[in-house]
């Protein structure tokens, strides 16, 4: 990199040609772009801030994964899932308006008679035979 005339140096060779608009209009569309990421980038920032904030008032490790200071969050939420879990299966199950009713017994029918038979004969009755 040299110097200009002015004393100021000159801007690196990976910049390429900077062109400078005479008109700041020109220039709207890219400012608002740059608006853009600057605020993205600001509002990450603030996530990062409350969540550091959250994670020393918890006094939980600044990554999770991290194995010199491991974590109790992942089987604490596993653990409240299968709690919810219990008590939702034993709501619905205890709550008699949530579950299906149960069919109605059936209604009984006429009395049943024993059926009355003639007293079987121990001799087979013999062909008679034609006269």
């Amino acid at each position: 990199m040299g110097t200009l005339g002015n004393g100021l140096p000159d801007l690196p060779p990976e910049w390429g040609e900077v062109v400078i608009p005479d008109d700041p209009a020109e220039l709207a569309e890219e400012a608002e772009r740059i608006r853009d990421e600057l605020r993205a980038e600001a509002r990450a920032a603030r996530r990062a801030a409350w969540r550091a904030r959250w994670r020393r008032r918890l006094h939980l490790p600044e990554r999770i994964d991290d194995p010199d200071q491991p974590s109790l969050v992942l089987p604490l939420v596993v653990l409240g899932i299968a709690v919810v879990i219990t008590l939702l299966s034993l709501l619905l199950i205890a709550w008699p308006g949530l579950t299906r009713s149960t069919p109605e017994a059936p209604q009984p029918g006429p009395p049943v008679r024993p059926a009355v038979s003639t007293p079987a004969t121990s001799a087979p009755p013999t062909p008679s035979t034609p006269p």
